[in-house]
């Protein structure tokens, strides 16, 4: 748990420096790097994160095994069996597997952040407490899909159809279930967010969610193919109402802000990305009764990580022109200078002005703030808007100067349907009070408080999201949590920590079901005498990892097993006092801290009798018995499947 909140605590302090202050392109090209960087190494070095993890395993050796066109009947999809197979043909190492599959997951990821998020430091820490990047460690198809679609992110802003179908497309190479996609965004535009259509789709969703089984019902009449499908655990159950709390939030202040001045200032983008906000809602709504349909909301959730920091920004920029405003007027009045403020732009939105001017400028010069000299007395209130936002002063003097009635709403140049109402654009935007505001309208109309309530209700609203995957639920995000870690230094410390605050270790054990960490475990129990005996197959499900565990432990002769191998050993006081392994039938007979013992290890039995009773769950793979000396008791009888990619626990 603590690598996450390490990764958390960096995206905020470095964001404060090379981002909330004087933020150019090459700080945030440094902001990016580190941080995703970070990522890349707690996703490089992880270890047996989710049943996904081995099942990628599993993967990889079919398709090593397979020739390039059988490879293509293995059932998964195109893109992402190329890419196996491509990796297989260099190295068949598994920590090398989840090196490739994170880079292909994080750096686009971190590209589509740098060039399109209008906060950086936000949009990361949303990548992380909305939970893809603990998605990513273990639903790598679909977290390649999701990495795709972030890439396109532009496209769906701007409701170029094209481009977001051809990146759909190129997403299905590696997940499927992106095809839901579709039918989403092409509502999303089509139908428009007012009170009304919020109001239908508040009662769609309430007659789906009320009546969900009796549509399955109808749906397996009509499909009966599927009939078996609907007795199945993730067909029945849901998850916890608790997860749905975070999407109704996001949903809220989605829905706020479009209704307020950034819907009225950018109805287009406000009103697709509002609609994937209920959308995601409603899917984890069905969630809580039908688990299964969770995934399908990654797609539209994932677009959350530019849509509220695009929010914050608006009410950020407009607390920036009212605190600049009161500025310049007190600068004028002591005839002082004072710096333009030139808001910060997108790495896109610079990419692309650049191209337009075809003139060359440096990053900074584009983004960071510029000394101006107050003009005359007669141009005051002229000139103090010039100073805030640079513009033309008879653009400015008509925009501003004009009552708010007499505005003209325009409509967007390239769709009709969508107007903007510049009187809400923050070049534009002016704080009034007036007369019949009460002391309580007032506060709440004010800039400073929009944007700070914005900016709580977001990140305390995730963070505590955070907290309740990372330190209450028992499994967290994803099976991402708790992290489990390749590295001999990282699970020594780890485990070592874990120890110190322990007075009975036998629920420690009792409750560890991965092998690697159970076997550093048992490795600091220095009161009890520990048993292992095999049975058949414990060569075909061991992986890298795995066998540098061993190998860093002392288990070498089990970290460099050879198929048909039997393997035996005996670890007391924490220290290995017999190990053994050969292709011909262990038998081992001794006295061990005063008890007679009698270990076996053949292909068809795995015996491990103390005293005059055999201990052993004699099943296939490796058999532990954990024999409390002390207390004369045995704690634990555990078997690892070492013959299957999962190395599952079974007691």
């Amino acid at each position: 748990m603590e690598i996450y909140l390490i990764l958390m605590a960096v995206v905020v302090l470095l964001g404060i420096p090379l981002i909330e202050y004087k933020p150019t392109l090459m700080k945030k090209c440094i902001y990016i790097t580190v941080v995703f960087a970070f990522m890349l190494y707690i996703t490089f070095f992880r270890y047996g994160l989710g049943n996904d993890y081995y099942s990628y395993i599993y993967i990889m050796r079919q398709v090593d095994s397979a020739s390039f066109l059988e490879i293509f009947s293995l059932g998964y999809e195109t893109g992402f069996i190329i890419l196996t197979k491509l990796i297989t043909i260099f190295t068949t190492n598994t920590d090398i597997l989840f090196m490739i599959y994170g880079l292909v997951i994080l750096l686009p990821t971190a590209y589509a952040i740098f060039r399109y998020s209008e906060n950086l430091w936000m949009s990361t820490m949303l990548f992380i407490s909305l939970t893809f990047f603990y998605c990513s460690l273990n639903f790598i198809r679909q977290s390649i899909a999701f990495a795709i679609i972030l890439l396109a992110y532009r496209h769906f802003k701007e409701g170029n159809h094209f481009r977001v179908m051809l990146f759909i497309f190129l997403a299905s190479l590696f997940h499927s279930t992106v095809i839901v996609l579709i039918p989403i965004y092409l509502l999303a535009v089509a139908i428009r967010v007012t009170k009304l259509s919020v109001a239908i789709y508040g009662l769609f969703f309430a007659i789906i969610y009320f009546f969900s089984w009796q549509i399955l019902d109808i749906a397996i009449v009509i499909l009966p193919q599927y009939k078996n499908y609907i007795n199945l655990d993730f067909i029945q159950n849901g998850f916890n109402p608790v997860y749905i709390i975070l999407p109704t939030i996001v949903m809220l202040l989605a829905l706020a802000a479009h209704f307020t001045g950034y819907g009225k200032a950018y109805p287009k983008e406000s009103s697709i990305f509002t609609s994937f906000a209920m959308y995601n809602f409603f899917i984890w709504l069905i969630s809580t009764k039908h688990f299964v349909l969770e995934r399908f909301s990654m797609y539209v959730y994932i677009m959350m990580i530019f849509f509220l920091p695009s929010i914050a920004t608006y009410y950020r920029k407009r607390l920036q022109i009212y605190l600049h405003e009161r500025k310049a007027q007190k600068a004028y009045a002591e005839g002082k200078k004072i710096k333009r403020l030139r808001f910060d732009i997108t790495v896109d939105e610079y990419i692309r002005n650049k191209r337009k001017s075809n003139v060359e400028a440096t990053a900074e010069e584009d983004i960071v703030t510029e000394e101006v000299e107050i003009d005359e007395k007669e141009q005051q209130r002229l000139d103090i808007i010039k100073d805030i936002i640079g513009e033309d002063a008879d653009k400015l003097k008509s925009a501003i100067n004009e009552d708010s009635s007499d505005r003209e709403v325009i409509p967007d140049e390239k769709d009709k349907k969508y107007k903007s109402d510049e009187r809400y654009l923050p070049e534009n935007y002016k704080y009034r009070q007036k007369k019949s505001d009460n002391k309580l309208i007032s506060i709440i109309k004010h800039p400073a408080v929009a944007y700070s309530v914005f900016m709580m209700v977001a990140m305390v609203s995730c963070l505590w999201y955070n907290y309740f995957g990372l330190t209450v639920t028992s499994s967290g995000f994803h099976g991402a949590v708790p992290y489990r870690s390749n590295l001999p230094f990282y699970m020594e410390m780890t485990t070592n920590s874990e120890s110190e605050k322990l007075d009975n270790k036998a629920d420690w054990l009792r409750k560890e079901k991965n092998i690697i960490s159970y076997f550093y475990k048992m490795m600091k129990c220095e009161d009890y005498t520990i048993f292992i005996s095999s049975k058949g197959d414990t060569f075909s499900g061991l992986n890298d990892g795995a066998k540098s565990a061993f190998s860093h432990l002392g288990f070498t002769n089990l970290a460099n097993i050879k198929r048909g191998e039997n393997f035996s050993a005996i670890i007391s006081g924490g220290e290995i006092v017999y190990m053994s392994s050969s292709k011909s039938p262990l038998y081992y007979k001794d006295t061990v801290n005063g008890y007679k013992v009698t270990m076996k290890s053949e292909s068809n039995l795995s015996s491990i009798v103390i005293g005059a009773k055999d201990f052993s769950l004699n099943e296939q793979g490796i058999n532990i018995v954990v024999l409390d000396s002390k207390n004369n008791k045995v704690i634990d009888k555990v078997r690892f499947k070492t013959y299957y990619v999962m190395l599952s626990a079974s007691r």
